[in-house]
């Protein structure tokens, strides 16, 4: 590891934040981690990694400065890890400390047992993108439009379709929610623990018709990310989806108000897209994905 480069601490996190409000605000400096807009969106993130972020996140200190970010997520259940970064200040690119930090963040998930780093950047990030090739990545699906939602703009749906009850999942749904997962997303990748720990702790939601389930949602509370909005294939289109979504959020912000949450469909995935405009959700970000086999 490069000598300037050292462990994130809880210390360094006003100058990550500015990294990353940078980016966020410049479409030729966007990546998919870290989308932090507030301290309160860090911690929040932060709080409930498996891994704590002192052991998988780097920041590159030069004479006590914080000028370079980067570092990986190594959720329990994943065989894959979740690059952050790298994000470098203005003034101090140019010297190679992007690949130093993008090197080290692979390290870091070859020392966690991870067969891959996932990356994603905006499509004007032009030189995030060089770095991921140029150090083995190659493109991974689609490109993905990033929505977010701020409450007081949810336009929430009235009345949903007949006979359509949403509740939210428990321990002893894991068998349907899998099912229901496996059905919607054939290519998903979130493994069977992180399906469990969303039921236990109440963040999955079902859409149901006399017993028989229709669709499911997630919502990451210390993420505020929606992950699946998933419809059975004979239900879509009939506003099951649009339904359940509604009621989640209404749900949600009676536990959590006034947060800002966000999620991510295909960017050709035009039915999706009217489905989260129709309830006041605004396009933020488009990010490509990265993949690296380690």
């Amino acid at each position: 590891m490069a000598n300037s480069l050292r462990s994130f601490s809880r210390a360094d996190s006003p100058a990550i934040l500015e990294l990353s409000r940078r980016a966020l605000t410049r479409p030729e400096e966007q990546v998919g981690n870290p989308l932090w807009a507030t301290r309160d969106e860090l911690e929040s993130e932060l709080s409930d990694w498996d891994a704590p972020p002192e052991e998988t996140l780097l920041v590159d200190d030069e004479e006590g400065q914080v000028v370079g970010f980067g570092g990986v997520e190594v959720a329990k259940g994943f065989s894959h890890a979740d690059l952050f970064g790298p994000l470098i200040a203005p003034g101090y690119r140019g010297q190679k400390l992007g690949s130093e930090l993008l090197d080290a963040s692979v390290a870091i998930a070859v020392e966690h047992g991870r067969h891959s780093v996932v990356a994603s950047v905006g499509p004007r990030n032009i030189s995030g993108r060089m770095l991921l090739e140029h150090t083995g990545f190659h493109p991974r699906g689609a490109a993905k439009a990033v929505f977010r939602l701020v409450p007081d703009e949810h336009r929430p749906v009235a009345d949903g379709p007949a006979g359509v009850e949403v509740r939210r999942g428990s321990a002893g749904d894991l068998d349907l929610a899998l099912g229901l997962y496996h059905e919607t997303f054939p290519e998903g990748l979130f493994p069977d623990e992180a399906w469990r720990d969303g039921l236990e702790q109440g963040s999955v939601y079902l859409a149901e018709r006399e017993g028989t389930p229709l669709a499911f949602v997630n919502i990451d509370p210390s993420d505020r990310w929606a992950y699946q909005i998933g419809v059975v294939a004979e239900e879509r289109s009939r506003g099951v989806g649009h339904y359940l979504l509604s009621r989640v959020l209404e749900d949600y912000w009676t536990e959590h108000p006034g947060e800002v949450l966000g999620l991510s469909v295909e960017a050709d995935n035009l039915p999706a897209m009217r489905l989260l405009r129709r309830q006041g959700f605004a396009p933020w970000l488009v990010l490509q994905s990265y993949e690296l086999w380690v």
